[in-house]
């Protein structure tokens, strides 16, 4: 299986790109859990996109594909927003309390907390493609 879709890269389509994810996940039989850290991931990286890869812009896209394969669902993002590199982006602060954290910062680490791999590619012709790959657990 495999399902696509565009959404401009806007914040008020976020909650359309997690029901997406959502569908595509309940088609692949992924357990609640699966489907919740799959989301999340996608959120992030949408989200991502729209405050980082187009800021100041509302003409971009993002689009999203699902495939379901092998026991695992591999979600793309691909945009044509600003490139980055995630080696450059600092680590999260984990082990400061709460209320001593600057606000944000822990999009990439939920990212990688959430799924199982993360291939992200940018390409000045095509676009940027991130890759997110969730191993589902048996579901006998």
């Amino acid at each position: 299986m495999r399902v696509e879709t565009t959404v401009a890269a806007r914040v008020e389509n976020l909650a359309e790109v997690r029901a997406f994810v959502e569908r595509a996940c309940a088609e692949a039989g992924a357990d609640p859990r699966a489907a919740s850290d799959l989301k999340l991931a996608v959120d992030e990286v949408c989200a991502n996109i729209i405050e980082h890869g187009y800021p100041g812009r509302d003409d971009g896209a993002i689009g999203i594909a699902c495939e379901d394969e092998n026991g695992m669902l591999r979600v793309t993002v691909t945009d044509n927003g600003r490139s980055f590199s995630p080696e450059d982006i600092p680590k999260a602060d984990t082990s400061s309390g709460w209320e001593e954290r600057p606000v944000g910062g822990l999009g990439w680490h939920l990212i990688r907390r959430s799924v199982d791999d993360v291939d992200y590619r940018p390409d000045p012709v095509r676009g940027n493609r991130l890759t997110l790959v969730k191993r589902l657990p048996d579901q006998d």
